[in-house]
Formats: structure tokens, C-alpha cells, sequence
């Protein structure tokens, strides 16, 4: 019996101690201590999660650019320009977008031509300006449209690479290059766009070449704004036919090149003509006498004489002189074989480039 009661003693103390004090279980502060590090690290895997997500995004976003730059490009590279050009009368904004308040990309001056691409509508131009899309006014006061003399479809500036002498066009943008062929002086090449001081990539017989950009081999002009600025010189030499002559006539510049006061414009020597036509007509500044006037320019000879060039003669003075001491007379090539200039009675005129004024040539120039 006292057996039993001992027992029975024991088990009533066992399952009091295991009912007041079983959550002190070192197995259980193990089990619930071992959680703690679990959520940290279920933290850390969402964390990673999200970083990975975020770099999986970025990739996303930045493949996404990626692919937007390219198909700006490939939109671009898959334009076809008009075949005309528009020309400012004034200096005009180039704009992002078709639209006033758009940004600012660059700047037409007087007389300066650009490609289109396409004619908007009656408020805006689409051209081709610095390998991109851009945008200028069609507002006739300010753009007129002009005929492109070497008409491209092919994305081109506008501009002429133009050869000084014969210079070679190579495959690749080295000396060492291929030659495909060559430029004789005065023939030209489309510009595609200048890639450094010593070279222009160039459209040349439908593929992409290269031409030195040496300032002795090649210069780049406009044709369209060239032409443009001589038949206003033109245009301004004519509007004072019939002004007479006298030999040492007040110039319109006086020798510093500022505007001489004095200036009435009722009668021209051959110098003080051609100077208040560039003058007047396109805001080129000249020496006002024909020796000084004579070493500006291009050296042109008499076979290829274009519109504009001008022509320096001796006169019965100076016939016998040396050097540049010898000339005497100027004139202003019209073309057609025609020169214009002033003379003697009659004053300012229209005369043919005739045997006589041949046989006094000594050199001639071209100024743009």
C-alpha cells in the first residue's frame, strides 16, 4: 500500500512540474529561437527577389530604350528626302517638333538652304537636319521653296563637297584606302556629314565614300544660297544701269570697311561698281579698288568662268605694268558670255565678253 501511495506521490509531481514549467524547455527556446533566423532570411529572399525583379525591369527598360533608339534610327535611315529644299529670307528658327513653342535645334541665316523631307501642312515643314527629323515654318515671309540643283532621296546635308583640284574619293576614311574614284577642280560630291578635320563622308555614285577635307583639296558650299547671293548682286549691279562713269567715284565702303557718309551712289567707277553691288546686294565687304580686290577669292580660269565670277583686265594705263600693277579694269561675269560692268560713255552696262575685253584678261575670281 505504501508502495502504491508513493507512486501515485510521484506522478502528481512529475505532471506538476511539466505543467508549470514546459515552456522552459531548452528543446522549445531552440524551436522558437530557430524561427527568428528563418523570417531574416525570408526577408533577405523577398529582398533578392525584389532586387532581382528591379534588375529584371531595368534590363526591361533599358532594352526597351535600347530598342526605341533603334527604331528612331531605322525610321530615320528609312526617309526618303523630297527632292527640294526650302531657302530662308530671314534668320529662322529650326524646331524640334512642328510647333512654335517646340525646342530650338539650330538656325537658318538669310539665304541658307535644308532638305525636306515632306510638307506638313501649310504651318510646317518636316526636313532633314543633323541626321534627324526637324521642323521649320512654311510661312512664305519668311521660306520659300527652291530647286535643288543635285536633287538627292538619300538622307544628305544639302551641301557640296566641292574639289579645289583633283583630289581622290576613297572607300574607307584613310590615305591608305581604296580609290574609287576621283574629282576633277570644280565637279562635286553630296555631303553626308563632315566626320573630322581631315575628312568628309560623301554620296558618291549611290554608296557612301570618303573625300579629304584639306581646305587646299576641297571646300563645302551651298549651291542653292550661292546662286541665290549672286543674283542679287546681280539684281543690284542692273538696278543702276545707265549710272554714268567717272574714274575715282566715292565708294560706298570707305577703306576700313565702314559705310562712307560721303557715299551718294550718282556715279561708279569700274571697282566702286562691283564694290556697292557685293555691298549692297549680298553684305560682302570689298576693297574699293580692283589691284586690292584681286587677291580675294578663288583663282578661275577664263574656261571656267561661271555667274558671278569677276574678271580682272588691264587697262590702256596700266598695260605695260608687271604683277599685279597691271590690272586696271574689273568686271562682273553674268553668264552667257556677258559681263557687266562700267565704262567710259554709257556708263553702267551690259556688254559681250568680246574679243577685245578677252584679249585684256589676266585673271579672274570667284568670291562665293
Amino acid at each position: 500500500m505504501k508502495k502504491l501511495i508513493i507512486i501515485f506521490l510521484c506522478c502528481i509531481t512529475a505532471f506538476s512540474i511539466n505543467l508549470f514549467y514546459g515552456c522552459k524547455n531548452d528543446d522549445n527556446i531552440d524551436d522558437i529561437m530557430s524561427d527568428i533566423p528563418q523570417i531574416e532570411n525570408d526577408q533577405d529572399i523577398n529582398q533578392q527577389e525584389n532586387d532581382e525583379n528591379k534588375n529584371s525591369d531595368q534590363i526591361e527598360n533599358d532594352n526597351q530604350n535600347q530598342t526605341s533608339n533603334e527604331v528612331i534610327q531605322d525610321n530615320v535611315s528609312k526617309l526618303i528626302l523630297a527632292g527640294y529644299k526650302v531657302q530662308s529670307k530671314t534668320n529662322l528658327n529650326i524646331r524640334a517638333q512642328a510647333s512654335a513653342s517646340s525646342a530650338i535645334i539650330g538656325q537658318l541665316s538669310e539665304w541658307d538652304t535644308i532638305p525636306v523631307i515632306e510638307k506638313v501642312n501649310d504651318s510646317w515643314y518636316k526636313v532633314f537636319y543633323n541626321n534627324d527629323i526637324a521642323y521649320v515654318s512654311a510661312n512664305k515671309s519668311y521660306i520659300q521653296e527652291v530647286a535643288w540643283q543635285n536633287a538627292q532621296s538619300t538622307l544628305v546635308t544639302g551641301l557640296e563637297v566641292e574639289a579645289l583640284t583633283t583630289v581622290n574619293i576613297r572607300a574607307q576614311a584613310s590615305t591608305g584606302s581604296e580609290v574609287l574614284g576621283k574629282l576633277e577642280k570644280w565637279q562635286t560630291v553630296s555631303l553626308v556629314e563632315k566626320i573630322s578635320d581631315q575628312w568628309y563622308k560623301v554620296l558618291y555614285n549611290g554608296q557612301e565614300a570618303y573625300i579629304s577635307a584639306s581646305k587646299d583639296l576641297t571646300r563645302v558650299y551651298d549651291p542653292e544660297k550661292v546662286n541665290a547671293i549672286i543674283d542679287k548682286i546681280i539684281e543690284t549691279g542692273m538696278s543702276v544701269l545707265g549710272t554714268p562713269y567717272e574714274f575715282g567715284a566715292t565708294r560706298i565702303l570707305n577703306y576700313s570697311g565702314n559705310l562712307n557718309p560721303n557715299f551718294t551712289g550718282k556715279t561708279f567707277d569700274c571697282s566702286s561698281f562691283v564694290q556697292y553691288a557685293f555691298y549692297k546686294g549680298a553684305g560682302i565687304k570689298l576693297q574699293g579698288d580692283s589691284r586690292s580686290q584681286s587677291k580675294y577669292g578663288m583663282l578661275v580660269n577664263k574656261s571656267e568662268l561661271k555667274r558671278g565670277d569677276l574678271i580682272f583686265m588691264w587697262s590702256s594705263a596700266r598695260r605695260y605694268n608687271t604683277g599685279i600693277e597691271r590690272i586696271g579694269h574689273v568686271v562682273i561675269y553674268i553668264g552667257d558670255n556677258k559681263i557687266l560692268h562700267t565704262w567710259g560713255t554709257g556708263g553702267v552696262r551690259i556688254q559681250e565678253f568680246s574679243s577685245g575685253w578677252q584679249e585684256r584678261f589676266i585673271h579672274a575670281r570667284r568670291m562665293l
